[in-house]
């Protein structure tokens, strides 16, 4: 982009959103990364909750068993190659490998049986599982090493509109497709889209290396990411967090909030499989609550994220889905009905993606860049994949203890306050790191 052009758009976007001109580019870029992979994830994701109707609630913890042992398979490859390459390849090659297991997916389904193939179904709904973690994960990952506290306030907010409109954009798509086109060329289609959040991924880590400060004298610039000692690679997220009250902190948030998450859905899982009867069916429906919630959060996004964070702060903007989630859980044990979940599902999902999420990534802003990639991606994936673990088992032992939704009830609300109190300590102790390193 020519200087003019540069000028003249920096105009334009200041009028909206206070922006430096250096920063126009990283965001940009920033964007179509998270707009595609978005796209592509949102294109998948009411496909594997079509095959979560199909196997049933009581599948359900196995099939959270099995992310997370892959997660953990997964978790060597990556840290190694976080060690071996710079940046900008790690990265690259992560999406090509999620892409080309897509790609033999899109084949498997045209085989005879589809998504009734039970088992090819499964690993479906095992890969989307990981997929999904992973490449959000990685995408924050280089967004916080890229972006520092102070610029994260101002614009995690505008990155988060993009994911959601990416995540509009794959859900409609689906909804609107998913009776005419096969559930291959669906997958075939995200595959573009994860090709173009490669590129732009590239783009961004280049653009962004004009906003970080000189190196010092002598000191030798390095992109590639070294573990401590002589642990092994799998175990250097792991040592980063346990050493980290702070990092602890934050695997705490993300316990509650995946427990919690959990148990919501396989209620879901349960109150769709009873409404609905046709698979096409359930696959529109989830589009179409997936589509509302991402419209809901756009608007919030555009009108008011940048602000409420900047305003009220971490701490409170952390407060503020827990706060939903102890109204929203005592609300659906009263009335375990399809239009209060689909209301719960919606506040809850929307808040998430429009506040909770972009200060949940501020946090990680004021940790080192080794933590940055190794804790953080360890925390997003193996930590969210333990809490998976922890709401499933604890979904199937009060199934099969013959309790009423009354426990399920008491405890989600009681998991959600713990919850509202951790994210205020935590949302205090960020700030007062960033302001001590300011």
């Amino acid at each position: 982009m020519t200087q003019p052009a540069m000028i003249s758009l920096h105009r334009r976007m200041s009028k909206v959103v206070r922006i430096r001109r250096e920063e126009i580019a990283p965001l940009l870029w920033g964007w179509l990364y998270i707009f595609s992979l978005l796209g592509a994830y949102y294109m998948i994701r009411p496909i594997r909750d079509t095959i979560s109707t199909l196997t049933g609630a009581h599948s359900l913890p196995w099939l959270f068993s099995a992310v997370l042992v892959t997660m953990l398979l997964l978790q060597w490859p990556y840290n190694k190659l976080t060690q071996c390459l710079p940046r900008e390849r790690f990265i690259s090659y992560s999406y090509q490998f999620c892409a080309a297991i897509l790609l033999l997916f899109a084949a498997l389904f045209t085989l005879p049986g589809g998504l009734n193939n039970p088992w090819v179904g499964r690993l479906f709904f095992i890969w989307v599982s990981v997929f999904n973690l992973f490449a959000v994960s990685v995408f924050w990952a280089l967004i916080v090493d890229v972006f520092d506290t102070r610029r994260g306030k101002r614009l995690f907010g505008l990155l988060a509109a993009a994911a959601t409109v990416g995540a509009i954009a794959g859900s409609s798509i689906t909804a609107l497709l998913a009776r005419h086109l096969s559930t291959s060329m669906l997958l075939i289609l995200s595959v573009v889209l994860i090709q173009i959040s490669v590129f732009s991924a590239v783009k961004l880590s280049r653009s962004g290396q004009r906003l970080k400060k000189p190196p010092s004298q002598g000191e030798k610039v390095r992109d590639t990411l070294q573990g401590k000692g002589a642990l092994a690679p799998l175990f250097t997220g792991i040592s980063q967090t346990m050493r980290s009250p702070y990092l602890l902190g934050i695997c705490g948030y993300i316990l509650f909030y995946s427990i919690t998450s959990t148990l919501l859905y396989f209620q879901q899982a349960s109150i769709v499989r009873q409404a609905f009867s046709d698979e096409s069916q359930r696959t529109a429906f989830f589009a179409s609550v997936d589509l509302t919630i991402n419209v809901l959060t756009l608007i919030c996004q555009l009108t008011a994220s940048g602000r409420i964070i900047s305003r009220f702060g971490t701490p409170y903007t952390l407060m503020l889905l827990p706060l939903v989630s102890i109204i929203g859980f005592a609300w659906l044990g009263w009335a375990p009905s399809l239009s209060v979940l689909v209301g719960f599902t919606i506040l809850r999902r929307a808040i998430n993606f429009a506040l909770s999420r972009p200060s949940r990534e501020i946090l990680f802003t004021v940790v080192s860049k080794e933590e940055k990639y190794h804790a953080k991606v360890f925390i997003d994936t193996l930590v969210y994949r333990a809490g998976d673990q922890m709401g499933a088992w604890s979904y199937q032992a009060i199934s099969l203890l013959g309790l009423a939704l009354g426990p399920l009830t008491l405890f989600s609300v009681a998991l959600a306050c713990g919850w509202a109190a951790l994210s205020f300590a935590l949302g205090k102790n960020q700030e007062k790191i960033s302001r001590h390193r300011a």
